[in-house]
């Protein structure tokens, strides 16, 4: 709707404007992509399996959540396998999602240190053609041990690079 008023020979217009289609963001190749992370999880020592939910900041994300099911195996006294899939999720929905393998550290009996590789396989939204490759560190402290769940805190920052 237009509106116009005349003033002391003047004309002024001026519209209301309904609701705009947003701007979809706009990507680039290889970008740098960094985010830092904390987050929860529960490991059944008997079977290896792990889930973990996290929430943070990612570059191109914004306040996003990362989502992971893996498998965890002791490799030594001291030391651990990674591998599994993940979905991050950014505040508006799009996500990007793919694998992670990694190693682990044990320096205590509540703390592990791990380091995990992450590809992306696949995404929606803006991410639907995206690829990324980054390495997250994470700090793993428990905070709990119920009927072989080990139930841990995390906190991660992760670095690398994505193209959409």
């Amino acid at each position: 709707m237009l509106r116009v008023l005349s003033l002391a020979g003047h004309v002024l217009a001026f519209g209301l404007l309904g609701p705009g289609r947003a701007q979809a963001s706009v990507g680039g190749s290889d970008l740098p992509f960094t985010g830092s992370f904390t987050g929860s999880s529960a490991h059944n020592l008997a079977t290896g399996e792990m889930h973990s939910v996290w929430t943070g900041e990612a570059s191109h994300f914004g306040i996003s959540n990362l989502e992971q099911h893996a498998q965890v195996a002791f490799t030594g006294p001291t030391t651990l396998g990674f591998s599994g899939t993940w979905t991050l999720t950014a505040a508006n929905g799009d996500q990007l999602y793919g694998s992670a393998v990694g190693t682990g550290v044990r320096i205590d009996a509540t703390h592990i240190t791990l380091v995990i590789d992450y590809t992306a396989t696949g995404g929606t939204g803006r991410f639907a053609d995206a690829s990324a490759t980054f390495t997250m560190t994470a700090y793993h402290a428990r905070v709990a041990l119920e009927n072989g769940i080990s139930y841990g805190a995390q906190q991660a920052t992760l670095a690398g690079h994505l193209s959409w």
